[in-house]
């Protein structure tokens, strides 16, 4: 999945740069331009970044890579005034540039500017399937949200449905043979054909639907339950294409052992599919090890598809006050910032 250049260079949001400057990428051409640009859009002047940055989307002779990311932060300008018009005309000239496909990081971009980057790509593909891969050797995968079965405070760790999906979800995109599709997107997807996003409701033909929707292989049903200091994770794998059960899979442990045990099942789940995948590449990011900063982070996610930003925002950082190595939970408070006014 494509990293957007937007982490280090503002202090307003971490998603405005990666480690070398758009500037020095330019090699001169449009770097003043583009300092300015974010010289405004980190001061929340969107108007003034948008004046810069529009004339820049536009210009040919501004190398691809620079206008790729010139037209995700003219996205961004849109969508931070609420313009969804204007940021999916953004979107669908950011599109034109490919190939390579082009994917926004759904850690690091907001969901108003992932939702109109799949209304973009709907238009441009007619059809709301993820894009093919040039190689046909990957393989694609969706997990659904899980389901809560816990015993002991169901209430309390229903949060853990949306967690425990976006954790395996990261653990497994370690694979290199391996697409797994993003929440954010199923989450849209839902939307677009009337589904409400209920791990209660996802039965075996609903989860059949929303992965013939999404053009993938494989779907996976998860639940978790927890019965005082235990926690046990449960996945159902999904062919699409027949509907039929390709394998049911486990892994259980302390609670406070939530990560190893999901990482014991994204290696049985990517084992059963054939898929490559180590220890190694599960925990090359900075993943948080701490059930109460998983928990925090979880009900920002909750918050999230509510489109309480603010709320989302404050859950995002209690979780890094509890974990101050929790990239994720970093990545997403900064994302939100422009939508907080």
């Amino acid at each position: 999945m494509i990293r957007s250049l937007w982490s280090i260079r503002v202090a307003l949001i971490c998603v405005l740069t990666c480690g070398v400057s758009i500037a020095a990428q330019a090699q001169g051409h449009g770097a003043k331009q583009w300092d300015e640009a974010m010289k405004w859009y980190s001061s929340a002047n969107f108007d003034k970044a948008i004046e810069i940055l529009a004339p820049m989307a536009d210009d040919v002779s501004v190398d691809k890579k620079i206008r790729k990311n010139v037209l995700l932060a003219l996205g961004r300008s849109y969508v931070a005034k609420g313009d969804k018009k204007q940021a999916t005309d953004a979107m669908i000239k950011l599109l034109e540039l490919e190939p390579p496909i082009i994917e926004p990081d759904p850690d690091t971009e907001a969901p108003p500017l992932l939702k109109v980057y799949y209304e973009a790509r709907k238009t441009k593909s007619g059809t709301l399937q993820v894009e093919q891969r040039p190689d046909p050797g990957i393989k694609t995968i969706a997990i659904l949200d899980f389901k809560n079965r816990s015993v002991d405070d169901k209430d309390k760790y229903d949060p853990l449905e949306k967690g425990f999906a976006e954790l395996m979800i990261d653990q497994l995109n370690g694979s290199v043979d391996l697409k797994v599709i993003e929440r954010e997107r199923i989450q849209w997807i839902l939307e677009e054909i009337g589904m409400e996003n209920d791990p209660t409701k996802f039965d075996q033909s609903s989860a059949v639907r929303i992965g013939k929707q999404l053009g993938v292989h494989t779907i996976l049903l998860g639940s978790f339950i927890k019965v005082k200091n235990n926690m046990k994770l449960l996945a159902r794998l999904v062919k699409v294409e027949t509907s039929e059960i390709l394998a049911t899979e486990q892994a259980d442990g302390k609670a406070d052992d939530f990560f190893e045990i999901a990482e014991n099942l994204s290696l049985k789940v990517a084992k059963k599919i054939n898929a490559t995948l180590t220890k190694a590449e599960i925990q090359k990011g900075n993943e948080t090890k701490s059930l109460d900063a998983m928990m925090s982070y979880s009900e920002g996610l909750v918050m999230l598809e509510k489109g309480n930003y603010k709320g989302a925002y404050d859950k995002f950082m209690q979780a890094l006050e509890m974990d101050p190595k929790y990239d994720k939970a970093k990545m997403k408070a900064e994302s939100l910032k422009p939508l907080l006014g």
